[in-house]
């Protein structure tokens, strides 16, 4: 059995909504604003986490690839893992879920659960 972590995956630190705001505000200065969703609508749009959907449940209504939003400065002040710095380092946007859970070398459930985590933090989107 892997040793397992003590340190959560992500941290409760920052606001989610704030970073959304940030976020469209780095966006806005790349794209036309035409082509992109405010962070109130990416915040309603964005599944509800409840304790009834499994992580095979969540992973099969997650459609695109996974990729970071988070700047690396942003990223070295979580307080992440091994195994959560090591999916993050795969998802650049053109590896879908399933290839990012079968080279990551973790039991499928784990590594879900780590990306999982990821996106509910708002440190990756599915693009």
């Amino acid at each position: 059995m892997p040793n397992r972590s003590e340190r959560p995956t992500t941290p409760p630190s920052f606001d989610v909504a704030q970073f959304a705001k940030d976020s469209d505000a780095r966006l806005r200065s790349a794209r036309p604003a035409a082509e992109l969703p405010g962070s109130e609508t990416r915040l309603i749009t964005r599944p509800q986490m409840g304790a009834t959907i499994t992580d095979q449940a969540w992973a099969r209504d997650m459609i695109g690839a996974p990729t970071v939003m988070m700047a690396p400065d942003q990223l070295r002040r979580l307080p992440l893992d091994h195994r959560a710095g090591f999916l993050i380092s795969l998802m650049d946007g053109t590896i879908d879920l399933q290839t990012i859970i079968e080279l990551s070398g973790m039991h499928p459930d784990e590594a879900l659960r780590f990306v999982r985590d990821l996106y509910v933090a708002g440190v990756v989107v599915f693009r």
